[in-house]
């Protein structure tokens, strides 16, 4: 079986962006990858659904668990392909991370968190925090991409089908900050056209 050439998909689609870039984690960063270009491509996702339900396998999940909205689309194609439940967090008002419509995880023992995107840790910390309220948490993490360096978060090591050798920042370390080169928030990313 052949694998699907997930980067190349990124790439076809413009996906892609490279510059200065600030994350909505606050970080900064010189690359950006926008998997909403790609997602609305329904035969994109399910091809790379399909192989992320492949990779994964090993992980025998008994349900398969979302942070983010573009997290949420692939996530749910990897279940659907997985034929295991889907579930998925909120964000309220103040940042935290929520079970609403009255989905319980505490009835799932191997919940695997798959995410379109990990550039770092804050989010999926505070995913595992709030499996934690609930008596559960996560036997794995994975996702389509993964920028930078990471690579654990909890003790849980970063699956990724596609690595992208990104340049993360803190703000007040960031070399293009100082070089004075124009940053560019993703949430207005495309915006501007």
């Amino acid at each position: 079986m052949k694998m699907v050439d997930v980067k190349n998909i990124l790439n076809e689609t413009g996906s892609i962006y490279h510059g200065h870039f600030l994350l909505e984690s606050g970080m900064h960063s010189d690359t950006y990858v926008e998997c909403a270009k790609m997602l609305q491509y329904t035969w994109r996702t399910k091809e790379v659904g399909n192989e992320m339900a492949l990779r994964l396998q090993r992980f025998a999940p008994d349900c398969i668990l979302s942070l983010t909205p573009n997290g949420m689309i692939i996530g749910y194609e990897v279940a659907r392909t997985m034929d295991v439940p889907f579930m998925y967090l909120e964000e309220d008002k103040n940042g935290n991370l929520l079970f609403t419509h009255c989905l319980e995880p505490a009835m799932f023992k191997n919940i695997l968190i798959v995410q379109d995107f990990i550039y770092d840790e804050k989010l999926v910390h505070k995913a595992i925090l709030t499996l934690k309220e609930w008596a559960s948490e996560p036997t794995g993490l994975s996702s389509m991409i993964k920028m930078g360096q990471i690579e654990k978060i909890d003790g849980l090591l970063v699956n990724s089908i596609v690595n992208i050798p990104a340049k993360i920042y803190e703000p007040d370390a960031c070399p293009m900050c100082k070089e004075g080169i124009e940053i560019v928030d993703v949430k207005n990313l495309c915006h501007d056209k």
